[in-house]
């Protein structure tokens, strides 16, 4: 296919991304920067350029985590030129249909997000900014990061008053949207309670009473009841999150199997999906000569990659890369490191927590017992996974090695989030205060004990 490029040869085209009624946006690549970004073109005979033209002025003066960019702003004789920053990712609705429910600590890591953007935008100088169309089609799920797209009835809140065109969205606008011409940031922290409300059927436990509370204050039909700003608001949501209590996790988790082909790669990703949706950032590490990340980034339609980094859905993760090669690595991470079967990676001493996945295969028992002498070295942090979980091999491992042993279960999609995986997950890494289910060594039953 022969290569098209457009901005005087600046761009190659790489996709069309979709279709408005005023504008094309195409998937390009900047050709000396080599990164991908999104063009919108709006031709200039269009009567709603002006409207397009005005959202993109006011992004461009935005900077902020959870708004995309505007890099440019550029014409020709025919068009106006948008390029703007590549957004991958799932609406908010799309993500809560995939996963079925979130966390309350995903509930709370999206709320701190949202109110954070609307902070920036109320106390944006020299004048606030209202966004006034806030649903789950704009919000946009980035990994660990939310992103507000869809500036196009945003307005200034000047000294001269905000009498701009009336504008509601059925569901999540303010009832004075509909009849005032005067609005406030009250609208606006209206709108994020109810996008709270949204959220609130799709979590797992159920939200408490003062969660609740809070999201009944933000959404009162009389602006005066509700939080004066979105900062009382992102103080109310922190303070209810500190009460629910995050509990202590390790932050580096070494996986690594009894033989090669045990299944540590799908556990390991599997494990990093699960901890990003529980609203732990985690990230995954390939420290084995499988290059499994390259494979998957080939196959998985849909992953992407960004700074050394793949992503798809609530993974991400770094292939191994030689020691030529550097790119930058996240900060305060859970890392967990897959080390393929081979235990003498002297990088295992670092470790917090060494997760063992056994295979419950008879014929591959003996793997597992050969490993004896890594066992003991690393007793104190070790947790043993069948997998899968066969109750007699589970018990077979926990008497031979007089350690627990975590049954996990068949997972045909390790980016699939289920409430088997995320409660699996939970009990694994808890230290206190919950039941762990494990096969005990000396039992000739399945029983609960406390971790």
């Amino acid at each position: 296919m022969k290569k098209q490029f457009i901005l005087s040869g600046k761009y190659e085209v790489l996709r069309t991304l979709g279709h408005g009624s005023s504008s094309t946006v195409y998937l390009v690549r900047h050709q000396s920067l080599e990164s991908e970004r999104a063009v919108k073109l709006i031709p200039k005979n269009d009567s709603s350029q002006l409207f397009v033209l005005s959202e993109a002025r006011l992004l461009k003066s935005l900077k902020h985590p959870g708004i995309p960019m505007i890099y440019d702003i550029e014409e020709d004789d025919n068009y106006y030129y948008l390029v703007e920053e590549y957004i991958r990712g799932d609406s908010l609705e799309d993500y809560l249909l995939y996963q079925t429910f979130i966390s309350q600590n995903q509930f709370f890591t999206f709320c701190e997000q949202l109110c954070g953007i609307f902070l920036y935008l109320h106390t944006a100088l020299p004048n606030p900014i209202l966004y006034r169309d806030l649903k789950p089609e704009h919000i946009i799920v980035c990994g660990n990061q939310v992103k507000l797209i869809d500036f196009g009835v945003s307005s200034y809140v000047t000294s001269l008053g905000n009498n701009f065109k009336r504008y509601g969205n059925i569901g999540f606008s303010a009832p004075e949207s509909y009849t005032q011409t005067a609005l406030s940031v009250s609208a606006d922290i209206y709108s994020i309670g109810k996008i709270m409300q949204y959220m609130s059927s799709y979590t797992n436990p159920p939200l408490s009473r003062p969660i609740l509370h809070m999201i009944q204050k933000a959404t009162e039909t009389e602006a005066a009841l509700r939080f004066e700003t979105v900062e009382e608001l992102l103080s109310e949501i922190r303070k209810e999150s500190s009460r629910a209590g995050q509990a202590h996790l390790c932050t580096s988790i070494a996986v690594i199997g009894s033989f090669s082909g045990c299944g540590v790669t799908h556990f390991a990703a599997s494990l990093v999906s699960t901890l990003n949706f529980l609203g732990y950032p985690a990230c995954y590490f390939e420290s084995n000569d499988t290059d499994s990340m390259r494979k998957m980034h080939t196959f998985q339609k849909g992953m992407w990659e960004s700074n050394g980094c793949m992503h798809y859905k609530n993974f991400c993760g770094y292939p191994r890369y030689g020691p030529g090669i550097r790119v930058p690595e996240p900060e305060n991470v859970i890392r967990v490191t897959d080390y393929g079967s081979d235990p003498s990676k002297p990088e295992l001493a670092e470790a917090e927590l060494i997760l063992f996945l056994c295979a419950d295969a008879l014929w591959r028992r003996a793997d597992a017992i050969e490993q004896d002498e890594f066992l003991k070295k690393y007793r104190g942090r070790l947790k043993i996974i069948c997998n899968p979980g066969i109750r007699s091999s589970a018990k077979f491992y926990a008497n031979h090695f007089s350690l627990p042993v975590h049954s996990y279960f068949y997972d045909p999609d390790p980016f699939r989030i289920t409430k088997e995986k995320t409660d699996f997950v939970s009990r694994l890494l808890s230290e206190k205060g919950r039941f762990d289910i494990c096969f005990l060594p000396e039992r000739k039953h399945f029983r609960f004990r406390r971790p």
